[in-house]
This record gives structure tokens, C-alpha cells and sequence, in this order.
């Protein structure tokens, strides 16, 4: 006569098995996805994440009204980060021409400037327009951390 096994014992083996199938499938997601965003820094660079950036950079009642702001520019935010993007690769290739033509680096380098200047004005507009919405002891906290982030 054969021993037969307890259902209590396959029914533990089998939930063991899908527990630790389970914590193998998401650990490997896990690194999947952080891998990414350590590949590439905090991921693709888009619209959705700079003002989530910007507005991260304040205290919390100061950057959700930032990011207000930002949002209502969105459009304009990022038609001026979609040109950024263009001239950073355009001043990458001038760069790479061989030989190199100064004058045409040089020219790249203007727009890229251009470009940046243009993103970083619209993203000041919006927190310009942010502040008189802010009462006077939300302003404060704005400059606190700012000494030793400027250090």
C-alpha cells in the first residue's frame, strides 16, 4: 500500500510557488523600471515632468500654485521645450562635424541660447504670475533651503 500525501501539503507547495513567482515578477519589473530611469536620468524629458520638476524645486503651497500657472502654459511650455530639444541636437551635430567649422558651432550655441532663454522666460512668466496668489507667509518659506542649495 502506497503513502499518500496530504492535499495540505501540495496546496502549501503551490501557493508557495505562485508567492515566489510573484515577488520574482516583481522584482524583475522593479529593476526594469528603475533601470530605465537610471539609464536615462528621470526618464524621457517631457513637458509633464518639468513642471513637475519646477514646481517640486518650492514649498508645497508655493509650487502647487507654480504648477497651476504652468500648467495653464503647458501648450506654449511645450511647443518652446519641443525647439530647446531641436537646438540641443542641431548644436550636438555642429559639434561633431569633421572638420570643424567654428563659426557654424558657434551659430548653434546662439540658437541653443535662444531657445533656452525663450523656455526659461515663459516658466518665469509663470511663477511671477504665481506669487501675488500667494499670502505673504507662503512667500516666505520660499527662501528657506535656498542657502545651502546655492552654496
Amino acid at each position: 500500500m502506497t503513502a499518500r500525501r496530504p492535499h495540505s501539503l501540495v496546496y502549501l507547495l503551490l501557493a508557495l510557488s505562485v508567492a515566489l513567482n510573484l515577488v520574482a515578477v516583481g522584482y524583475l519589473g522593479y529593476i526594469a523600471y528603475a533601470g530605465y530611469k537610471v539609464k536615462g536620468g528621470k526618464g524621457p524629458r517631457n513637458i509633464e515632468n518639468t513642471i513637475e520638476f519646477i514646481s517640486n524645486r518650492y514649498p508645497k503651497s508655493v509650487g502647487d500654485k507654480i504648477r497651476t500657472r504652468l500648467l495653464d502654459r503647458k501648450f506654449e511650455l511645450s511647443q518652446a521645450l519641443d525647439e530647446l530639444k531641436v537646438a540641443r541636437r542641431a548644436s550636438r551635430r555642429a559639434m561633431r562635424e569633421d572638420p570643424v567649422n567654428k563659426e557654424h558651432v558657434e551659430a548653434a550655441f546662439a540658437a541653443l541660447r535662444d531657445k533656452a532663454q525663450n523656455f526659461q522666460k515663459l516658466v518665469h512668466g509663470a511663477i511671477v504670475d504665481a506669487l501675488p496668489d500667494l499670502p505673504e507667509s507662503d512667500r516666505d518659506e520660499i527662501d528657506k533651503g535656498a542657502d545651502a542649495e546655492d552654496k
